[in-house]
């Protein structure tokens, strides 16, 4: 080969090379940055998937606590995870192009002061985040104060999360419910449970509806447009306003007084009628155990229940989640009767109790009379008192 063909053939390699190299980089993204004090600690990077999370890479920060994991991108946007050795919460990372992403932060307070660079979502999903941080300790503080009354805890709950998505709603999904930002607000959690909760809550659904119908004009295709589609479309459903049905109010459904009998299986199949509780002073709680508020609920019930029983008091709580295996999960350890009704769509007794919303609950006295219903009581602990008391 001659010299002239050498130099032809060097260019030509060196032209590919570079064309390959552009063309690998052009469909990468990378996130890059520092956590300060982490000298051996490891750092892992995760995706977040629709169904699981997964490991996708991992390095053990040197004493500079430099690191950069560079990806193939995606074709839609896809949310990464930052997991720090030795600290319980994450960061949360968007990646909806070929972007590089900056996280500096340092070893303590890793997912609470860190600062984002290269991304105006990300900046938006970070500030979700402490946000979500924030609701969890003020219902922390609301659980750990001794409020003689169930019901206030409960109602301060319920209000401190009512606004709280008003906020989200109003800040970061109507203005764009298109963005990935608006996606990650509706999947904020306290412990666990999602804080919006489109199968039960009408507002719930319409936020995740609005969003799902924006992602679904422009990624139409995209595995997360589809998932939220669905389930927008089953919240709009599930939480429709119910339908003034007529019921046929017999004498065969009245068996005492100021009561319509309710006669449902427990865990165990074995059937238990609420009439058969005359004599004891009880709640009769509708509710759903898959409600965001549940363990909560349940947890202030428990210490209710463990004070009066002996007195006479007894709580018959009905399930109307469609899921008899969680059902049966969740009600296993509780100490009062737990029944379910299987026609979770058709439950007539909803209609006769005149039942909007759950949770939702009456007390009901040793006559088998009903007396009050929650939203008349204002002082749970003494209403009941007066019943036993009777």
């Amino acid at each position: 080969m001659n010299i002239y063909k050498r130099k032809k053939f060097y260019l030509i390699t060196l032209l590919l090379m570079a064309i390959s190299w552009s063309c690998d980089n052009a469909e990468r993204f990378t996130i890059q940055g520092s956590v300060k004090n982490a000298k051996g600690k490891m750092l892992y990077l995760s995706n977040i998937g629709v169904q699981e999370t997964a490991l996708i890479d991992s390095v053990r920060l040197d004493e500079k606590g430099e690191f950069t994991f560079s990806l193939p991108r995606n074709e839609y946007f896809e949310f990464y995870r930052l997991k720090l050795e030795g600290e319980s919460r994450q960061i949360t990372i968007c990646i909806d192009s070929t972007e590089t992403i900056g996280i500096n932060s340092q070893y303590g307070r890793f997912a609470s002061e860190y600062e984002v660079t290269g991304s105006d979502e990300n900046i938006k999903i970070k500030e979700l985040s402490l946000l979500e941080e924030s609701l969890q300790r003020q219902i922390e503080e609301l659980l750990k104060s001794n409020s003689p009354a169930i019901g206030e805890t409960q109602q301060n709950i319920e209000r401190i999360i009512d606004e709280f998505k008003k906020n989200i709603c109003s800040e970061y999904i109507s203005p764009t419910p298109y963005s990935p930002s608006a996606y990650f607000s509706l999947f904020l959690n306290v412990n666990g449970v999602y804080i919006f909760n489109p199968l039960q809550n009408r507002f719930d659904s319409k936020c995740f509806a609005a969003v799902a119908t924006s992602l679904d004009n422009k990624y139409p295709h995209s595995p997360r447009t589809n998932h939220l589609y669905r389930v927008a479309k089953k919240g709009m459903l599930d939480t429709r306003p119910a339908r003034k049905d007529t019921i046929d109010l017999s004498s065969t459904r009245v068996v005492t007084t100021g009561i319509l009998d309710i006669n449902l299986p427990n865990i165990d199949g074995d059937s238990i009628s609420l009439t058969s509780l005359a004599g004891k002073v009880v709640m009769l709680d509708f509710t759903l155990y898959k409600d965001t508020q549940m363990g909560v609920r349940n947890l202030k019930l428990r210490e209710l229940y463990d004070k009066y029983r002996k007195n006479g008091f007894e709580i018959y709580q009905i399930s109307h989640d469609e899921d008899e295996h969680f059902w049966k999960t969740s009600a296993e350890n509780l100490p009062w009767i737990c029944v379910r009704d299987a026609a979770v769509s058709e439950a007539a007794h909803l209609t006769l109790y005149r039942i909007e919303k759950l949770p939702t609950f009456f007390l009901i006295n040793r006559n088998n009379e009903l007396v009050l219903r929650d939203v008349q009581i204002t002082n749970l602990e003494k209403n009941i008192e007066e019943l036993l008391a009777q």
